[in-house]
């Protein structure tokens, strides 16, 4: 009986946390609203009912697990337990409620590793914001044990707060089966920003009754994968130049902050340049940047390569025309990882810059080891080099540095950042880490006239993708948040040999990089479909659409409009400019197919 009664008890204690903490988490939840245009009432019901169903659950099945096991045991050992497990799912919880306002994503695998992997270049914070952190941290420790506490004092049964919470989950999963069968968009809008929130389909069950509308907006994107057939065929080069090539890429750097003020060196080298007005990256995050500049692929290959550890037929390509290959990346080339990649040919391989305190200082060490290399290296042997540097995505620059902005944020706390934020200051301190970029742009090409080689080497300065500073006025800040103009559209300067300066006003795409190199300074012979779905950068003709990814997203930009392709299959039509979304569903998706092709060409 003692028995018994204890683990009705035990029960009714964990009932009642459940719920203590679905009523809360729900609460927390509503700041994935945060950015949604024309929210109404019922959404903000509709995002809680779903919330405290998902969060109810998954910590009520949790407690039968792990706590009420330890219970039995010892009634210290599980509340102890239950205030730790609360306690986490409680950060973990508000932690992805900033992550998700600033990227449109939540947690994610792929984070958490370059979290703790590349975490210093990844991520970085202030003290301010690390104090703010902490006091955060410690109230949401404080809430977690009056939430335990308060299980202990309640004698009221908590089975009826569970059936109400499980009744209203129930009922906003009904509206939701209706909604998706009807396509109604200010609901299935709405699934996407709930963490782990997978609401029932009953589009079978409905087509019964007539009620499934037709032609809704979804795209399947199953799949078999295969091996990694790239290049579709080996590579056979014809008689090339002698000249080296030195690609020189800005982590983060967007289109429109290179000028006179900002970048004085760039500027002047554009003067004697090739520059690439309309120039757009692969993607919005650095993995799908570099892989498609390197590969020629869109980011959606990348699992394949990372599997078959196949390198970049733009490095392999080199290799066999003789040259030499070498890497001086700031941030460890481990996460994403390149070393396995793009660079899987290449041993051995710098994998990053490590003695510099600060990322400002590991981006000098990185133009160091470059200048090194290049004294020591054989000067008879052409190179092929890629430099990666860090500080415009740091925000860094040296503290004796004469910057051109002095009204700049002077400690990072992207816990301010809101719709209502003003961007000026933070984009001031974006451009003086631009401009301490500029200066080692300026020392590089130094180095390559001391050493003789600035007229016999290529030099391409570009970025992996752009930065946004809530220019759709949508509160998105960074990147990895969408694919506006903000986020992907990026620098294309090269300055080559023999070539006049010009502007080049039609569009280009990081693809076209590598293909131009191939075909233009190793004359391979193969068609650019065999390594590349890019085009010569000096072909004018230009293209109907290009693919961009990130880690959870693939689009489709044609003119000034993006196909957004969710991975639940889900379209949305978008301006390319300011992000705005817009009804062009039906008219871009007859792309669509040459998307699904594309995915399978290069699989086996």
């Amino acid at each position: 009986m003692n028995n018994k009664w204890a683990l009705r008890t035990q029960l009714n204690e964990i009932g009642w946390l459940a719920v203590l903490f679905a009523v809360v988490g729900a609460t927390v939840a509503l700041r994935y609203m945060t950015g949604l245009p024309g929210t109404q009432w019922w959404q903000y019901l509709y995002v809680f009912g779903a919330a405290a169903g998902v969060f109810f659950i998954g910590h009520f099945l949790l407690q039968l697990l792990l706590v009420l096991p330890l219970s039995r045991l010892n009634s210290c050992g599980g509340r102890g337990m239950a205030f730790g497990l609360t306690f986490i799912l409680l950060v973990s919880l508000v932690t992805d409620t900033f992550v998700y306002q600033q990227y449109r994503f939540h947690i994610n695998w792929a984070m958490i590793d370059l979290a703790f992997v590349g975490g210093r270049e990844v991520f970085s914070f202030s003290t301010g914001m690390i104090l703010k952190i902490a006091f955060l941290v410690g109230c949401l420790a404080g809430l977690s044990l009056i939430l335990v506490w308060s299980t202990t004092r309640l004698k009221i049964k908590a089975i009826w707060p569970c059936v109400c919470i499980l009744v209203g989950y129930l009922a906003v999963n009904a509206v939701s089966a209706c909604s998706v069968s009807q396509n109604v968009k200010p609901v299935t809008v709405l699934a996407e920003r709930i963490p782990l929130y997978y609401p029932i389909r009953a589009n079978t069950l409905l087509s019964k009754f007539g009620l499934v509308a037709v032609g809704g907006e979804k795209l399947s994107l199953s799949e078999k994968v295969g091996s990694f057939h790239y290049p579709l065929n080996e590579l056979a080069l014809g008689k090339g130049t002698d000249l080296n090539v030195l690609i020189l890429a800005i982590d983060s750097l967007r289109a429109d902050v290179v000028d006179a003020k900002t970048m004085p060196n760039l500027t002047r080298l554009q003067q004697r340049a090739m520059v690439f007005r309309e120039h757009y990256s692969a993607g919005n995050a650095t993995r799908a940047g570099v892989f498609g500049l390197f590969y020629g692929l869109p980011p959606f290959y990348w699992q394949s390569a990372l599997s078959t550890n196949v390198p970049s037929s733009l490095v392999t390509g080199f290799q066999k025309a003789g040259y030499e290959i070498s890497a001086f990346a700031t941030a460890t080339l481990l996460r994403p990882e390149f070393y396995a990649t793009v660079f899987s040919s290449i041993r051995p391989l710098r994998m990053s810059s490590d003695t510099g305190k600060t990322v400002a200082e590991r981006d000098r060490d990185s133009v160091d080891d470059f200048e090194k290399w290049l004294e020591q290296r054989n000067p008879k042997k052409k190179f092929m080099s890629f430099m990666f540097l860090d500080s415009v995505h740091s925000l860094d620059f040296p503290e004796d540095l004469d910057v051109p902005y002095d009204d700049y944020w002077q400690e990072v706390d992207r816990l301010k950042l809101s719709p209502d934020f003003d961007p000026r200051e933070y984009f001031n301190r974006y451009k003086n880490a631009a401009y301490w970029q500029d200066v080692l742009i300026g020392r590089v090409l130094q180095i390559l006239e001391k050493n003789g080689r600035l007229d016999d080497t290529i030099v391409i300065v570009t970025s992996d993708h752009g930065e946004e500073f809530n220019d759709s006025k949508l509160n998105y800040w960074g990147h990895n948040g969408n694919f506006s103009d903000a986020q992907i559209k990026v620098p294309l300067v090269i300055a080559w040999p023999g070539m006049p300066a010009q502007e080049i006003t039609h569009r280009t795409t990081a693809y076209d990089v590598g293909a131009t190199l191939l075909k233009r300074v190793l004359a391979v012979q193969n068609p650019i479909e065999d390594f590349s779905v890019g085009n010569d950068l000096f072909d004018p003709k230009g293209r109907e659409f290009f693919f961009v990814g990130s880690y959870n997203e693939d689009a489709i930009v044609a003119g000034d409009k993006v196909l957004l392709i969710k991975m639940s299959g889900v379209l949305e039509g978008h301006s390319l400019k300011d992000w705005e979304e817009i009804d062009v569903v039906a008219p871009l998706k007859r792309w669509v197919p040459a998307y699904l092709q594309m995915r399978g060409k290069y699989r086996q």
